[in-house]
């Protein structure tokens, strides 16, 4: 069994990322089941790494993790979100009516259209194989994104946002969007999201509500998917905010999901990392695991492996070695896992 590893995302991996997205459950616009939907992203993406930027200007930088030559999970770094037409959130403002001819103070939430994180980087489509779970790759996924951070700073905004999806029932259900979306909509959330991902977020801005809306008058089954994870994507929401990444009251106008943001060098792994040089490829013994990555764009790897750091050397194992492509006298970054 070869080590596994994270690299771009290229043309061959198509049908694989796509059996992902199927078995997704929906709700993911990064990552639609749609074929056509799917393969525009991914075109888009494979030229991000190969257009040779210089600056955050809207590329998606897609990684893959691969197990014995199987895409087993996806994750992407957003350069730069919402600079052809904005990207929306609402912000869940406070509000206050006081009346003292009544002697009553009454606070009130609002929830406020925003374009605050227009031009800031990403990180998402974060989805791993059901058949590999359970064995730290959700977290491998995660942490790659900011060893890619990390080494690619000019390239990647600042701050960094990731917006989780939002709740469901048993059913399928989303109060949420039933409760305010679908009304200025007039579409079924489905159909939203698969827009959303074909066609850009420009029609969200046309049709959403242009003025905030009273948390009051939501029923409470949608009041309670405010700022509330997918259950299946709580463990990342988690994860998220132990890297450093925090929840200031901005949702998602689609699902009600939480928006979580930091800044670059606020995330731990990005300022826990080194740099080092690959001193020897030889058995490091019993040296703690790391993460890894070499390499720029098109080349850029990571790997789990053990590292004994020696100064600004260190030795891996030939199969890290080989699984990051990389030889001795080689740059690399790495993190504790």
């Amino acid at each position: 069994m070869s080590l596994p590893f994270m690299r771009p995302v290229e043309a061959r991996d198509f049908d694989q990322i796509l059996a992902l997205a199927k078995q997704s459950g929906g709700g993911m616009t990064n990552l639609p089941s749609d074929r056509d939907a799917l393969k525009a992203r991914l075109d888009f993406a494979i030229d991000s790494f190969s257009s040779n930027p210089t600056e955050p200007t809207g590329e998606v930088y897609m990684l893959v993790l691969e197990q014995d030559g199987k895409v087993v999970g996806t994750s992407a770094v957003f350069s730069a979100v919402g600079l052809d037409h904005g990207f929306v959130n609402y912000r869940i403002n406070k509000t206050v009516h006081a009346s003292t001819q009544l002697k009553k103070r009454v606070e009130r939430r609002l929830l406020v259209p925003t374009h605050d994180f227009t031009g800031c980087a990403e990180v998402g489509s974060l989805f791993l194989s059901p058949e590999a779970r359970g064995g730290g790759f959700g977290k491998y996924l995660a942490r790659a994104r900011y060893l890619f951070i990390a080494e690619h700073r000019d390239l990647i905004a600042d701050p960094v946002c990731a917006e989780m999806r939002g709740w469901r029932g048993p059913d399928g259900e989303q109060p949420f969007w039933e409760a305010l979306g679908k009304l200025f909509f007039d579409m079924e959330f489905e159909d939203a999201d698969l827009a959303n991902s074909a066609l850009g977020n420009q029609f969200i801005a046309d049709m959403m509500p242009r003025h905030p809306i009273y948390v009051a008058l939501l029923p409470e089954d949608a009041r309670e998917c405010l700022g509330r994870p997918h259950d299946g994507a709580a463990p990342a929401f988690n994860m998220l905010l132990k890297e450093g990444f925090a929840f200031r009251g901005y949702i998602d106008v689609f699902d009600g999901g939480p928006l979580v943001d930091a800044h670059i060098d606020d995330i731990k792994t990005v300022h826990e990392s080194r740099v080092a040089t690959v001193g020897a490829i030889a058995d490091p013994g019993d040296a703690p695991v790391m993460l890894i990555s070499a390499g720029c764009l098109q080349s850029f790897r990571v790997a789990r492996a053990p590292v004994k750091a020696d100064g600004e050397k260190i030795t891996i194992s030939q199969d890290a070695a080989s699984a990051l492509g990389i030889q001795k006298g080689d740059r690399v970054r790495f993190a504790a896992w």
